[in-house]
């Protein structure tokens, strides 16, 4: 799980994706961040409980203009949605808050967004007057206690309106989710191969993804853009190369078991080549030799 949180932070740890991120989800699409007008942003704040602590977020820039703060952006990641997920938004901002308190500089704002990898919905708590209630404040107090909200993007949940706002390779990834191909992407280039496919790997599980960047990379270092259009062609053929020596390995052991009958209804039916598939135990991920 750790492995797969710092995968999913370097993407958007380039300041393209990230600004791309914000632009998607917050703007509908309007370029209110670019890479050049913002700027890295700490992802560690302090608080106090018994002794000093600390809390990491996972990316964070500031929005500047004539070179001062206007806000700050954090971007939290999570693959597991927890019941107390307001809190730690609001811990984020006053962390952020605090150590503006004694800096002397203009006051900016602190905007939290929580994007989910796992899951298409979620019934934590929305607001932090929601979980207190669920806690047993009385909601007769509530009106005396500042509300805070939770707004989650589950990235693949994402409608074709809010997909289509992506412009860097975080759109590669939000369509996949949501429609299992890159075809509306054909003709945009990759920027940034090694993260998009370690990144891919992560959230779906599928080695192909990571496989092909060591090719592709050697197009990148002759100067050579590199173009969606030829990444799925190799994934295409890698996934057919892979299903060819997984076909090839089962109907190998059927022949091996005398069972002639049974490996010519494996190429026959599709339904039962999986029967067989999970009976001899053969991974999606056999290669050839």
């Amino acid at each position: 799980m750790a492995e797969k949180d710092i995968t999913e932070k370097i993407l958007l740890s380039y300041a393209d994706v990230f600004a791309d991120c914000i632009n998607a989800l917050l703007y509908d699409g309007r370029p209110r961040l670019t890479a050049e007008n913002t700027q890295p942003a700490p992802t560690e704040s302090f608080y106090k409980h018994d002794k000093p602590h600390n809390q990491f977020c996972d990316a964070s820039r500031y929005l500047t203009e004539e070179g001062s703060i206007l806000l700050q952006f954090i971007i939290e990641n999570e693959t597991q949605l927890e019941e107390r997920q307001i809190l730690r938004k609001v811990s984020y901002q006053a962390g952020s808050y605090r150590q503006q308190l004694e800096s002397g500089v203009p006051v900016y704002g602190v905007i939290p967004v929580v994007i989910a990898w796992t899951g298409k919905s979620s019934r934590i708590p929305a607001s932090l007057h929601t979980l207190l209630l669920k806690n047993g404040v009385p909601s007769v107090e509530l009106q005396r206690i500042d509300d805070a909200k939770l707004t989650i993007y589950h990235m693949n949940n994402l409608p074709p309106e809010t997909r289509q706002h992506f412009t860097s390779d975080m759109g590669f990834v939000a369509d996949y989710l949501n429609e299992g191909s890159f075809e509306e992407r054909k003709g945009q280039k990759i920027l940034h191969l090694e993260a998009l496919c370690d990144m891919m790997e992560a959230v779906t599980g599928d080695t192909r993804f990571s496989e092909q960047a060591i090719q592709l990379l050697k197009h990148k270092q002759e100067g050579e853009p590199i173009m969606m259009c030829e990444y799925i062609d190799m994934l295409e053929a890698r996934g057919e190369e892979k299903g060819e020596a997984r076909l090839s390995k089962l109907l190998t052991k059927l022949y091996e078991l005398g069972r002639d009958d049974d490996a010519k209804l494996a190429v026959r039916d599709i339904d039962a080549r999986d029967e067989f598939y999970r009976e001899f135990f053969i991974p999606n991920n056999v290669y050839p030799h």
